[in-house]
C-alpha cells in the first residue's frame, strides 16, 4: 500500500473515531434529557471515550429500565465500541512505523504502555496493519456510527408525545 493510500485511511479512521464519540454524545445528551446550552460544552464534550461509553451506560439502565429491548440494543453497541477502544487508542497515541516496501504489513503500530498480561509486565506491544485491516476496521466503525444513530432517533421517538 503505497503512503498516500495508507495517510488515506487513517485519515478516515481519525474521521470515523470523531464521528463515533461525537454521536455517543448526542446520545448521552438525549437520555440526560437536559436541554441547557451548556450541558455539552461543560460536561458531555470533556469526557473521554471510557467515560463516555461509561455514562451512557450508567444513564441508560436508569432512564431505559422500563424498556428492556432498547437497553439491550444500547448496551450490544457500547460493548462493541468499547471492544474497539484501545484499538482508538493505539492509533492516536501509537508510534507509526511505516514499511513502504513491504506489501503485506506496511504500518506497525507501536505502544509503549505498561500492560500485566498472562503474569507478567509487558512494556511495548507491537501491531500490525495492512490495507484489508484497516478497512475492516473502518467499516466496524461505520457500522457502529449508524448504530448510535439508530440508538439517537429511537430515542427522540421514545420522547416525543404521540398524537
Amino acid at each position: 500500500m503505497h503512503k498516500d493510500k495508507l495517510y488515506a485511511k487513517i485519515g478516515e479512521l481519525t474521521i470515523q473515531f470523531a464521528t463515533l464519540e461525537h454521536r455517543l454524545q448526542s446520545l448521552l445528551k438525549i437520555l440526560i434529557g437536559e436541554t441547557s446550552t451548556l450541558m455539552g460544552p461543560f460536561f458531555i464534550h470533556e469526557l473521554n471515550l471510557f467515560v463516555l461509553l461509561r455514562k451512557v451506560g450508567l444513564v441508560a439502565r436508569y432512564q431505559l429500565r422500563d424498556d428492556e429491548e432498547l437497553l439491550h440494543d444500547l448496551e450490544r453497541t457500547l460493548k462493541r465500541i468499547n471492544a474497539m477502544r484501545d484499538l482508538r487508542n493505539l492509533l492516536v497515541h501509537g508510534e507509526w512505523h511505516l514499511d513502504e516496501e513491504s506489501k503485506a504489513c506496511p504500518v506497525t503500530v507501536r505502544d509503549f504502555k505498561m500492560r500485566y498480561d498472562d503474569g507478567q509486565w509487558q512494556e511495548l506491544t507491537e501491531t500490525t496493519f495492512n490495507e484489508k485491516k484497516l478497512t475492516q476496521l473502518i467499516r466496524r466503525l461505520d457500522g457502529a456510527g449508524l448504530e448510535v444513530e439508530h440508538l439517537v432517533r429511537r430515542l427522540q421517538e421514545r420522547q416525543s408525545p404521540t398524537p
